[in-house]
């Protein structure tokens, strides 16, 4: 039996692979060189040899795609500021279609799940003992 190893540059065993709840390897063998992470489901990774991966849940994927960079994640994370961005969609209520165009918060470095240190980027999920009252 013949495996294409092309994704597989490390000789990492396949053992686990596609098995749900386990590890993935999304890169395929490429080295991650930055990582930003403002909250749940919204981060940019950048890759060796790869476009920059950037996800922001609620965010039509076009806008990320044309009006967000990987700078804009940075400076959000860096700077404490909200980023907002223009999209358009098209809505219907009671049969009647029309198109609406809103400003959203495509960035926001604010994580109401996590409680993060003063002066740091290191993060507590809330309930936790060390967290100062």
């Amino acid at each position: 039996m013949y495996i294409d190893a092309v994704d597989n540059a490390y000789g990492i065993p396949l053992a686990n692979k596609k098995v749900p709840g386990l590890m993935k390897d999304k890169n395929n063998g490429a080295i991650m060189t930055e990582f930003v992470g403002l909250r749940a489901k919204m981060y940019a990774l950048r890759v060796d040899g790869k476009k920059d991966t950037r996800k922001s849940k609620g965010v039509k994927s076009s806008v990320v795609a044309s009006k967000i960079t990987f700078e804009d994640y940075a400076r959000c994370l860096q700077r404490e500021i909200e980023m907002t961005r223009k999209q358009s969609c098209i809505r219907s209520k009671l049969h009647a279609v029309y198109t609406v165009s809103e400003s959203k918060i495509a960035l926001s470095p604010h994580d109401d799940k996590r409680y993060v240190a003063p002066e740091s980027t290191d993060t507590l999920p809330w309930g936790h003992y060390a967290i100062p009252l």
